[in-house]
Order: structure tokens, then C-alpha cells, then sequence
């Protein structure tokens, strides 16, 4: 069954004070006393977002926490109230407390939120920027709750803190059969507040009309980003481990923040088609361009800014080339064998483009392109008089393309001229 993303309007980040909610509850298993009689270490677990594109409100309501040992011990956290936690809120290096409390030192496993979501609104719910609300539903819930498999230690002293990251749009999902609910997934990851550090930066150039910003982030280094795609194959290293859309004023900059990272290297990529990601699918028509890679430190917090630069020109059509028919492709880097549009081409082919346009019935001279918003960085131009014969779905032998142009450099806030041939 295909599924439909909320709709892309673009939301604020936002860093609100972390909200007091601390509780004690009910404890069960490994809780209580340690085994030599002093007390237990203390243990506070919140709640952190990022933001989703188009909405309002995303209130969960929360009733309690349950802890599985490796041992299969368990602590069972009954709040004595629930916690009514809207995720908007809690953006950037804001959280919601969900508990601070003394836990059983030890190897724990699995961490399970239990939660009143049973999508019909009179709990946990989203709400659009129309107004629209849509209640938020788990599969299971009622049993199993947002289940997180992540291992973790409490030592035999001092304070543990950690936060559970929710991505809200890979986590929330709205298929047409299931209206007017949405479902809530265990897209969430658990971090070290102590070990953790945050990527942060600007959109500093002007966007072009049609374009919603997305930056999205990537574990190493990686040339050829994908959107994201929960069914991708598991381990594929160029899927996105998160995303911001920045909110696009009418004059830049416009700012995106990445925060509970553990230390290491990651890569910031570029699209203006944000709005086209459908998380449960990979979408052709979204292009990502990287723009950064970066090393990220404990309590550090690395800045990557994006300018963007542009590629456009004239085409003087060759002999026997007509209307419809040519169309211009763009490639990153030095291409000397550039393909048409392949969906089935491995992740990593170097020769496939990232965009591309077309002539129409009834163009006339003269024939101008322009690729805009592109990070500044070298990329290869090509030209086909054949692109009605393009089938995105597939290689297409019938497409060629002359003349075939590299070592082309985009330089923030400028014009690139490349005219073909």
C-alpha cells in the first residue's frame, strides 16, 4: 500500500527550555536499592524531535517507561499521570524530561515508551497547518508501545542522562486507507547527552521561486546521497539519518540544526525538492547535492553553511534536432561517460545525472537552461537530442549525448554561463 507524507509546509526551528516533567514512578525487576544496599544511581531519559514538515502540533501522550535488562530483568516506570509532551516543542537542543529517578545499575537492552495513541485523536494527536487534526496511531500499541533496541549502561554511581531522538518525518506516516489517523513509527535513536555533539548552518543564498529547502544528513562520507526510503536496503550508506527542512523566509538566511550526534563523520547534502520525499519510497524527482562533510566532537558544535550558485546557458541546436527532443543533463564532478535517467543503476554509479531538462513542443529559439541552487563544486554538462527516449525506469541505448562538457566550477551567488555547443 503507498503512503502519503503530511504536506510539506515549512516549519520554524525552534529551541524552547526543556521542559521540567520529571516523575517518579512505580518501580519493578532490577529497580530500587543496588545489591550492596546504597542507593541506586540516578537515570533522566527525555524526549527530543526533529521538526515535521507542514506541522503545528505533534503531541504524544505518554504513560510510562518500561526498561528490559539483558538479563530479561525489567524496570516498569508508571507515570502517575500522563505526560502530555507536544515534539514541536522540543526541537533543536530543547527536551522533555520524561523521568529522573534512581535505576538499577546495569546492562540494559531495550527501552519501551508506553503510550495512549489509538489514532483517534483524543490522545496523541498532529495537527496541521490548515487547522486539520489527525489522531496518531501505533500498531500494537496497547502491547508493545514504541519499542527503541539500543543498548545501554548504568553505571554503579553518578548520573546517566540520555535523550530518545524522534526523526518525526520518517516516524509519522499517513496511508489513505488509515484516514483520517497517521501512524506513529519507532523511528528513534537513543543518545548520550554527555558524549554527543550538533551540526548547525545557514542557507545563505537566495532560493529560486518552486524551491523547498531540505538539508539532510548522512553517516561518513558520501557522494551520492539518497532521500529517504525506509524501504532501502538495510546497511545502504547513502540513506539519510536525518533531515531539516529550513524555513525559507523571503530573504536568506535560513537557518537548520542537527543536535544529539555521536562523535564522528557525517555529510550535509542540499535539495530543493524536500517536498516531493516520500519517506516510505526512493523519489526520482528528489535531488540531493552534498555540501559538507564534517568531523562532529563531544559537546562540540560544527558549522556548514550552503551558498548556492547556478549553471545556465544557451542551446543552438544541431543539425536535424528538433522540437521535442533536446534536453540538457546535469552530472557532479568530471563525467566523461554520461547516462540518461536509470532507476535501476547502483547506488554509487558516478555517471548518472542529478537533473535535467527538456525542450518542448512548440519551443523556439533561442533555447535557454539554467540549473539552479547548486553547492558550489565542479560538475559536467551534457546535451542529447534524444530525450523523449528517455524511460527513467531503465537504460536506454537510444540515448546519447554530444557535445559533453566538464571541469564546469559553481561559485556561490553567481551565474555559471555554458552555452552548447
Amino acid at each position: 500500500m503507498t503512503t502519503r507524507t503530511i504536506p510539506a509546509l515549512l516549519v520554524a526551528l525552534t529551541t524552547t527550555a526543556a521542559l521540567a516533567l520529571a516523575a517518579c514512578g512505580s518501580g519493578g525487576g532490577m529497580g530500587g536499592a543496588n545489591t550492596m544496599g546504597t542507593a541506586a544511581p540516578q537515570m533522566r531519559l527525555s524526549v527530543a524531535d526533529a521538526p515535521l514538515d507542514g506541522a503545528t502540533h505533534v503531541v504524544v501522550v505518554f504513560t510510562g517507561v518500561e526498561l528490559t535488562g539483558d538479563s530479561g530483568n525489567t524496570v516498569t516506570i508508571t507515570f502517575p499521570q500522563p505526560k502530555s509532551i507536544d515534539l514541536l516543542t522540543q526541537s533543536g537542543t530543547a527536551s522533555a524530561v520524561l523521568f529522573d529517578q534512581p535505576i538499577q545499575p546495569g546492562s540494559y537492552g531495550q527501552i519501551r515508551l508506553l503510550v495512549q495513541a489509538d489514532g483517534t485523536g483524543n490522545n496523541s494527536y498532529v495537527q496541521l497547518a490548515d487547522g486539520s487534526m489527525h489522531g496518531l496511531w501505533v500498531p500494537s500499541g496497547a502491547q508493545t508501545g514504541l519499542k527503541l533496541v539500543s543498548g545501554f549502561m548504568v553505571p554503579s554511581s553518578g548520573v546517566v542522562d540520555y535523550t530518545i531522538d524522534f526523526d518525526l518525518r520518517q516516524a509519522i506516516t499517513c496511508p489513505p486507507g488509515q484516514a483520517p489517523a497517521c501512524i506513529l513509527k519507532p523511528v528513534e535513536r537513543l543518545v548520550d547527552n554527555t558524549a554527543v555533539g550538533n551540526i548547525q548552518g545557514q542557507i545563505t543564498s537566495t532560493l529560486p521561486t518552486g524551491c523547498t529547502p531540505g538539508i539532510y544528513l548522512y553517516n561518513g562520507t558520501v557522494a551520492k546521497p539518497e532521500d529517504m526510503n525506509t524501504s532501502a536496503a538495510a546497511g545502504d550508506p547513502n540513506q539519510p539519518i536525518a533531515s531539516k527542512v529550513p524555513v525559507a523566509n523571503s530573504t536568506p538566511p535560513y537557518y537548520y540544526q542537527f543536535t544529539f550526534l555521536p562523535p564522528g563523520t557525517y555529510t550535509v547534502a542540499f535539495t530543493c525538492q524536500a517536498a516531493s520525499d516520500t519517506p516510505d519510497q526512493a523519489d526520482a524527482s528528489v535531488t540531493l547535492v552534498p555540501v559538507g562533510t564534517t568531523m562532529v566532537s563531544a559537546a562540540m558544535t560544527q558549522t556548514v553553511n550552503v551558498a548556492l550558485g547556478s549553471i545556465a546557458g544557451q542551446v543552438t541546436l544541431p543539425s536535424g534536432c528538433t522540437v521535442p527532443g533536446p534536453g540538457v543533463y546535469l552530472y557532479l564532478g568530471t563525467v566523461t561517460a554520461p547516462e540518461d535517467w536509470n532507476a535501476s543503476a547502483p547506488s554509487g554509479d558516478a555517471n548518472q545525472p542529478i537533473a535535467s531538462m527538456a525542450f518542448a513542443a512548440g519551443a523556439t529559439a533561442p533555447f535557454n537552461y539554467q540549473f539552479a541552487a547548486l553547492p558550489p563544486g565542479g560538475y559536467t554538462v551534457a546535451f542529447t537530442c534524444q530525450a523523449p527516449s528517455d524511460n527513467p525506469a531503465q537504460a536506454d541505448a537510444a540515448v546519447t549525448f554530444n557535445p559533453v562538457k566538464t571541469g564546469i566550477q559553481v561559485v556561490a551567488d553567481q551565474v555559471t554561463t555554458v552555452n552548447i555547443p
